[in-house]
């Protein structure tokens, strides 16, 4: 990356690990400068979005998001960015960049951080967007981000913010996520936490939420019929 923008930003987040601000603002350079879009500056600094996204990685991008995390798990304006910076770097093409956040501990401190804030909406929405994207392409990083608390999380979100838009649908598109790959234990396991309620809770609350809303039901309802039949009551 020119300038060698990412290593100075992990290199302060390093040196600084106790300090929130720079925590925010670190996990928030990163997500800008991982994002999409083709302004002067990112044009300047790498040449698509899957490029700056591995040299942020390479530079340890992800250890630092993790570890910001970690040392200000009580801050919601850190858990906020934390989020916005690993769904950033999780929506692009590279599997292999969710899989140095998963192995960073990005699940436990996703589930961390929205237990700690489950009052604050931003907090959940964004988490719940993360957990979307950490979940693409993989059966293995959805049982992980599941076995790590997720769908317990991804609910109580959904129940404490039920008539925030932004909530209901990133938890749906969360559900739809983990539930759309080959494993039933993971659809069992939403279902179990009350996913299909949440569901039903978010798409009477927001007609905009429709859509999503009933994906993630389609997905939720993948296996045999005594689990549709399951989930059917449940959702009554």
């Amino acid at each position: 990356m020119d300038a060698g923008a990412a290593a100075r930003i992990v290199a302060a987040m390093e040196a600084h690990v106790g300090d929130a601000a720079v925590a925010l603002q670190g996990c928030t350079a990163i997500a800008n400068l991982a994002a999409d879009g083709s302004d002067g500056l990112r044009e300047q600094l790498a040449s698509s979005c899957d490029t700056r996204c591995m040299q942020l990685m390479d530079a340890g991008a992800a250890a630092s998001i993790v570890t910001a995390m970690d040392a200000h798990v009580g801050h919601a304006g850190v858990a906020k960015s934390g989020f916005l910076a690993i769904g950033i770097l999780a929506r692009g093409g590279n599997h292999g960049v969710r899989e140095q956040l998963m192995d960073a501990g990005a699940a436990a401190r996703i589930v961390a951080a929205m237990e700690a804030h489950v009052g604050h909406a931003g907090v959940a929405a964004k988490g719940c967007a993360a957990i979307a994207n950490l979940s693409v392409g993989s059966d293995c990083r959805r049982e992980q981000l599941v076995d790590a608390g997720a769908a317990e999380r991804i609910v109580a979100a959904m129940e404490a913010h039920v008539r925030h838009a932004s909530v209901s649908s990133a938890g749906c598109l969360a559900i739809d996520a983990l539930a759309g790959g080959g494993s039933d234990g993971v659809r069992e396991q939403l279902r179990n936490a009350g996913a299909a309620v949440r569901i039903v809770a978010a798409m009477e609350a927001h007609i905009g939420v429709s859509l999503v809303g009933c994906f993630a039901m389609e997905r939720l309802a993948r296996g045999s019929n005594g689990q549709r039949d399951a989930l059917g009551a449940a959702a009554a």
